[in-house]
């Protein structure tokens, strides 16, 4: 322009800060979304990362010669569950050869909701245990569960269900027989409510196992009373952990157990080392627990149920190493 001043019309600064968000609902859910999807992706990773963890388990009056006997203790593999779970099955075989076990055990859920196991024979049977391989049944191998519903009615009531029978809706020999047979195909014998005497390099050990004591099967009187004291390690397998109420004094030294899953879904806490949020209605979580007359070991197990997700529970299968105490 000629003769004349270019004028330009500023608008006034207005601070950034000043300014309303136009999208904070969109920023906040999609910090929400990542975070669930993280959280989620992450739970269905340590769902399938099995590990192999190993214990020293001190028992009183154990004989020196079976001192360094390697139980393998594996539990509630809840085989043809949908989900990740099923790779931590498939690392088994790899993971049991690193044990280099003398006796395996498994204490029940070997299947889902009573889903055929056979397809998981051949996995079963390349583990190995130098004196044998032995299990016991759990309630989903009879084909029956507990619900979340039933669980938390009972925590927020306070009752708990030790000790009570529960209405059986399955044919039990027919469950017990179908199972013997394909166990047996593995190289797994199945106790169902008996004993079995083995003889390793230290001497008699006797293994004994209860059918499923939730819903009424165990029969813990006659088990015991084929219990040979002689013998320097006698060992009960139980899938609920809640059994040891009913064990009687004095005849096992050792007893092992699942069912809890570790709480299969747990959560940090800044005085406790972990919250779990299951316990599948036990009061026991994970772990060795030292009781009166005897030592508990409970297995988190393998698999999933109801959810195929885990935290801060990672599926395990234990190698206890003995040594007396």
């Amino acid at each position: 322009m000629t003769g004349a001043a270019c004028r330009i019309r500023m608008k006034p600064h207005t601070p950034h800060s000043s300014i309303p968000s136009r999208w904070p609902l969109p920023r906040a859910l999609l910090v929400a979304v990542t975070a669930a999807l993280a959280g989620t992706g992450y739970m269905l990773f340590e769902a399938q990362w099995l590990r192999l963890r190993r214990r020293r388990i001190e028992l009183p009056g154990l004989p020196t010669e079976l001192e360094g006997l390697r139980l393998l203790h594996i539990s509630d593999l809840h085989a043809g569950a949908p989900g990740p779970a099923r790779r931590a099955i498939a690392k088994l075989a790899r993971a049991s050869r690193k044990a280099d076990a003398d006796i395996v055990l498994f204490t029940g859920d070997m299947t889902d909701k009573k889903k055929d196991l056979r397809p998981f024979l051949p996995l079963l049977a390349e583990i190995n245990g130098r004196y044998g391989k032995f299990a016991v049944l759990g309630n989903h191998d009879h084909g029956l569960r507990k619900t979340v519903l039933q669980d938390l009615a009972r925590r927020i009531t306070g009752h708990s269900r030790r000790g009570r029978k529960e209405i059986p809706t399955c044919d039990l020999s027919e469950t017990v027989t179908l199972n013997r047979e394909l166990l047996s195909q593995a190289g797994i014998r199945l106790l169902e409510n008996e004993c079995a005497t083995l003889m390793t390099r230290g001497g008699g050990v006797q293994v004994c196992g209860v059918d499923d004591f939730l819903y009424g099967y165990a029969d813990f009187e006659s088990t015991a009373r084929q219990v040979d004291r002689s013998n320097g390690l006698r060992l009960l397998l139980t899938h609920s952990p809640d059994a040891v109420e009913w064990v009687p004094d004095g005849v096992y030294n050792l007893v092992l157990a699942g069912h809890t899953h570790g709480g299969q879904i747990c959560l940090p806490h800044p005085t406790k080392s972990k919250i779990l949020l299951s316990t599948s209605g036990s009061d026991f979580g994970a772990g060795v627990y030292r009781l009166e007359d005897f030592t508990m070991h409970v297995s988190p197990g393998v698999g999933t149920t109801l959810l195929p997700f885990r935290l801060l529970s990672r599926p395990e299968i234990t190698l206890l190493e003995l040594v007396s105490g």
